[in-house]
């Protein structure tokens, strides 16, 4: 079970790392520290998610889902590869997700005025 949880973290955690960071880095695109924070993992977890099913990409961020099993087996599916790739795709979508809300709040308000 722990095969499963700590690259979840991790892409949770990186996220949210990765929102924060936009967040404070422009200033016109933040969602507040929790907006920020709440993007950002929800984006890792989303960016991660695609990443495993591009080929030649997903053996960088690993199939989580699979992970136990491929650790049952022998096959090693849990290794320090993986989890910097999962941090890495979780860091990356957590920027992206949250510049994207960033955006879409600041077009929303230009439309009401």
């Amino acid at each position: 079970m722990g095969e499963i949880i700590v690259p979840i973290l991790i892409e949770i955690l990186c996220g949210a790392a990765g929102g924060v960071a936009i967040g404070a880095w422009a200033p016109g695109l933040n969602l507040g520290a929790g907006g920020n924070a709440l993007a950002g993992a929800i984006g890792g977890l989303i960016l991660t998610w695609v990443a495993a099913r591009i080929p030649y990409v997903g053996r960088f961020v690993g199939h989580v889902e699979y992970a136990a099993d491929a650790v049952t087996q022998s096959a090693g599916g849990v290794t320090p590869i993986v989890l910097v790739g999962v941090g890495i795709a979780g860091l990356l979508g957590g920027i992206l997700l949250t510049m994207l809300v960033g955006l879409a709040r600041i077009r929303g308000a230009a439309r009401k005025n």
